[in-house]
C-alpha cells in the first residue's frame, strides 16, 4: 500500500468537497470514506508521498473554505502497513494468514452499525419528508425550510438532529427562517447581520428554552 492521506470532517458536504479537490489536485486514488459517528466523516486517499501530501493540503483548504470548524483533523502516513487497507477499504482483500484481531472485528462491527444510522440520517437530511400528526405539512427540504417544518422535525427527531439539519442550510436561508420566529432573541437588522453560528445558537436556544412548537 502506498502513502495514505486522511482528512476527517464534520458533516458530509465538506467531506464530498474535500474528496473532489483531493482527487483533482494530485495523482491519488480514493480509498474510501468512513462514517465515524456524531456526524464525522473520514476521507482516505492513497498514492505517492508527494502527491498525497499535496492532495491533503488542498483538501484541508477546501474544507476550511466551506466552514473552518468543519475540519476535525488531517494526517499523512508515508508507509502504512498493508493490513491497514482492510480497515480503510472494506472491499479490499487481505491475507488469510494475518487475520484481523478480534478487537478490530468488534470495532468494525460497531462502526458498521454507526454508519448505517448515519446513512439513514443523511438520506433524511437530503430529502426530509415529514408530516405533523395534527397538520398537513409540505415536505421539508434544504430548499424549503420554514418554522412549522422545523417545529415538527424537533418534535419527531429531537433537537440534536434538528440542529444538524439547520447547520446544512446557507446563512441566507437561516436568516429568512429566523424572521419567522416572533419570540426569537434576535430580530430586525440584527438578523441581517448575523452569521450562521449566531443564528444556529439563537434557534437552538429557542427550543431549549421550552418554547411550544
Amino acid at each position: 500500500m502506498q502513502a495514505l492521506g486522511l482528512i476527517e470532517t464534520r458533516g458530509l458536504l465538506p467531506a464530498i468537497e474535500c474528496a473532489d479537490v483531493m482527487l483533482k489536485t494530485a495523482q491519488v486514488k480514493l480509498v474510501g470514506r468512513t462514517f465515524v459517528g456524531g456526524g464525522l466523516v473520514t476521507i482516505a486517499v492513497t498514492g505517492d508521498v508527494g502527491a498525497v501530501k499535496a492532495s491533503v493540503e488542498a483538501g484541508v483548504t477546501a474544507v476550511k473554505h466551506i466552514n473552518h470548524s468543519a475540519l476535525v483533523s488531517q494526517h499523512v502516513i508515508p508507509r502504512p502497513h498493508d493490513s491497514l487497507e482492510c480497515i480503510i477499504d472494506e472491499n479490499a482483500d487481505f491475507d488469510e494468514e494475518q487475520p484481523i484481531p478480534i478487537e478490530e472485528q468488534e470495532k468494525a462491527s460497531s462502526l458498521g452499525e454507526t454508519a448505517t444510522e448515519l446513512i439513514e440520517s443523511i438520506e433524511l437530511i437530503e430529502s426530509i419528508e415529514m408530516k405533523n400528526e395534527n397538520t398537513n405539512l409540505e415536505p421539508m427540504t434544504l430548499e424549503n425550510c420554514h418554522k412549522e417544518q422545523v417545529d415538527a422535525f424537533v418534535q419527531k427527531f429531537g433537537l440534536e438532529k434538528s440542529v444538524d439539519v439547520l447547520k446544512s442550510l446557507p446563512v441566507v436561508k437561516l436568516r429568512n427562517l429566523a424572521r419567522e420566529y416572533k419570540e426569537l432573541d434576535i430580530a430586525g437588522r440584527a438578523i441581517s447581520r448575523a452569521n450562521k453560528d449566531l443564528l444556529i445558537q439563537k434557534l437552538q436556544g429557542y427550543y431549549e428554552g421550552g418554547n411550544k412548537t
